[in-house]
This record gives C-alpha cells, sequence and structure tokens, in this order.
C-alpha cells in the first residue's frame, strides 16, 4: 500500500486479530481481493490476552442463539484446525474432548450446579440438548488422574466437546493461510480516518489511502473509535485480564481447565483476573496473588513451580456479553465479540457469504447493534 488511493482490492477488513483474520481468512478462500490491516505490529502482541480455550459449556445463559452458535463452532473445531494445519503446515495444538470448571468450597458448586441447570433449561425449551454435566471431587480426581487436588475442591461442571488451542500458533495459522491464498496484510497500520465516497469508503492510514467498495470492523476495542468516524456507537468495554506462566514441568494436565490449562511446551498458564480498569494492563501484585492463590487450591503442587512470566491484556466486553454482526452502512461490516477464538470456526465459514451481499445467516440473525438502543 503506498500514498495515494490505491483500489487493488475489494474489500479491506480492519483488524487483524482472531476476528478479522478468520473473516479475511473467509472472505478471500472466495475469490475476492482482500487487504487486512492492523495497528498492531507483533503477533505476540496481538494474541497475548487470549487464553486459548475452545468452550463452549458457559456461553449463552439466557442467550439460546449465543449458546446455539458456541456449540457450533466448538463442534466445528477438529475439522477447522485440520485444514488449517493441511494449508499452513503449522499445528495449532488443539485439543477437544474434554473442559472443567472446577468449583472451590460448597458454596461455589452450588452456584455452577444452578448456572448448568438453567443452561440445560433453556436448551430443553428450545427442544436440543447442552453439552455439560455437574461432577463431584471424585470424577474430578478422576479425570485428573495421579495429580492430587486441594481439599477444599468440590466438583465443577464437565463438557466432552470443549478444549483449548495455542493461540498463538492459531494466530499465525490463519494469517498464513490468508496470504497463501492472495490475501494482503499490513501490519503496524492505523486507520485515521474512514469516509464514504458514492459507494466506495477511502481509508485514511498511516501507510498511505486506500479506496475500496467494502469495509469490515474487526478491530476489537477500536471498534469504538473506527464505528464513531461512521457516526456510530458501539457498547464495546475493556476488561483487564492477567496471566501467570510458570516453567515448563512433566505433563500432568491432559485438558484444560478455566482458569489452568498445560500448553504443549510444559508450561502452565494460569488466569486469569477479570477487572474494570479501563485501558490499562499492567500487571499487578494483587492479581498475580489471587492467581496463585487459585492454582494452588487447587493443584498444591504448583508450590513448587516457578512462574517465568506474566503479562496483562485487554478483553472486549460487549453490552450483553453476545456478539455483534451487523451491517452499519451499504457496505459496511462491524463485527465484535470477546469469544473470537471458539467461534474461529464459524466466522471463517459463515459470515463471508453475508458481508459479500447474500442474506444474514439465521445463526447470527438477532446478533444486531440496535438490541442496544431499544
Amino acid at each position: 500500500m503506498k500514498s495515494g488511493n490505491t483500489t487493488n482490492y475489494d474489500i479491506c477488513v480492519i483488524g487483524g486479530g482472531f476476528m478479522g483474520a478468520a473473516v479475511a481468512l473467509g472472505l478471500v478462500k472466495t475469490g475476492v481481493r482482500v487487504l487486512m490491516v492492523d495497528r498492531i505490529s507483533t503477533i505476540q502482541k496481538a494474541s497475548k490476552a487470549n487464553f486459548g480455550l475452545v468452550w463452549s459449556q458457559s456461553k449463552g445463559l439466557g442467550n439460546r442463539d449465543y449458546s446455539r452458535l458456541s456449540v457450533k463452532a466448538t463442534q466445528a473445531y477438529k475439522a477447522f484446525a485440520g485444514w488449517l494445519e493441511q494449508e499452513s503446515g503449522i499445528d495449532t495444538e488443539l485439543r477437544l474432548g474434554a473442559g472443567l470448571v472446577l468449583s472451590i468450597g460448597e458454596a461455589e458448586l452450588a452456584a455452577r450446579k444452578k448456572l448448568i441447570q438453567q443452561m440445560h433449561h433453556e436448551a430443553q425449551q428450545s427442544g436440543e440438548t447442552h453439552p455439560s454435566r455437574m461432577v463431584d471431587r471424585y470424577e474430578v480426581q478422576a479425570l485428573v488422574g495421579e495429580t492430587p487436588l486441594g481439599q477444599y475442591v468440590s466438583g465443577g461442571s464437565f463438557s466432552d466437546i470443549d478444549g483449548d488451542v495455542n493461540p498463538l500458533l492459531l494466530l499465525r495459522a490463519m494469517r498464513k493461510v490468508f496470504s497463501g491464498r492472495g490475501g494482503h496484510f499490513r501490519q503496524g497500520c492505523s486507520v485515521n480516518a474512514i469516509q464514504p465516497n458514492r459507494g466506495t469508503y477511502v481509508l485514511d492510514t498511516t501507510l498511505g489511502t486506500v479506496e475500496v467498495p467494502a469495509i469490515v470492523l474487526a478491530a476489537g476495542l477500536g471498534n469504538i473509535e473506527l464505528a464513531a468516524m461512521m457516526g456510530k456507537t458501539v457498547p464495546l468495554t475493556p476488561q483487564k485480564g492477567q496471566l501467570l506462566v510458570t516453567e515448563r514441568v512433566a505433563p500432568f494436565l491432559a485438558f484444560p481447565m478455566s482458569g489452568i490449562r498445560q500448553t504443549g511446551n510444559g508450561s502452565v498458564m494460569i488466569g486469569y483476573t477479570n477487572e474494570d480498569t479501563g485501558f490499562e494492563v499492567t500487571t499487578t501484585v494483587s492479581g498475580a496473588a489471587q492467581l496463585s492463590r487459585r492454582a494452588l487450591q487447587v493443584f498444591p503442587g504448583l508450590g513448587h513451580v516457578r512462574v517465568v512470566r506474566s503479562w496483562g491484556g485487554l478483553r472486549v466486553l460487549t453490552g450483553d456479553g453476545a456478539p455483534i454482526y451487523d451491517k452499519i452502512d451499504q457496505n459496511a461490516y462491524l463485527l465484535a465479540t470477546h469469544s473470537a477464538v471458539t467461534l474461529a470456526a464459524v466466522h471463517t465459514s459463515l459470515l463471508p457469504d453475508w458481508i459479500l451481499g447474500g442474506p444474514k445467516p439465521d445463526e447470527i440473525q438477532h446478533f444486531n447493534l440496535e438490541r442496544f438502543h431499544v
């Protein structure tokens, strides 16, 4: 992309993270000329806030459309990751077949049981089932194996379709396949202005000006500013999550838990805090203490394992927790979710035809921006 107007593309996806990369990948598969831009200059920064869960069991309470979409995406992940590996040569370290949300103490277990019962009830009201069940402490220990649990672990909920993926490798694979299929990606490229211009959109960026027939806003929290350029208000808020990473240890955890997962290289990821601190991402002693305390309540043996690094990142929260998929102008689309890793498989398959002018899929019909302005 050079200075002056460039019109060599059919569509520009603004945002190259998990949401933008998945959608851009789906678009380029259709044969259109796609430009993807991202203001972040390194892939490590783009993926650092993500824990890597591929998760359905806790998503969509009170919103069957969101719950159903999460299940659909999780069930599609094996084929999606397999295709990515075939195309890119990158193993995303996907593990499916087990996911556990642990409870500490009886009060947590009762609250978890109430939530899962409600998820099942809502599914049954629609003539469906929900892929989760409650497990007691003894079944948790059987699932974990020989690693001793902390004395206050009381049970939890389990899903046999959930799992995890290496988020860095997932993003790297999606971007590599996108480029290999003919897509163009510009990192370190910020969009400063969006100007509709008689059926096209002129984007003023830090790497020059580009004019395209269609745009997709998929920049996470950056959508707040981008949508404002088009006169739209988007109810997105940041939530800070701090993570800890330990030294490498012998394998002891073959599947992910909601706050603990062992990676392919043996290190243990411990997460994550949920903090309303605006756009501030500094790690804190109190955050590290909170995460360490919880991890030791689950696995006391981790007390002998060194923490080697920590970081903080921002998650994207919509006004009601569910995704936003909406057409906000003639050929301008807004996409936002905090669940872009889990939903990546359906973002690649479901969204492109709609963005290119087809009907909006039934699965995402109700995720409009207008629901926040009723």
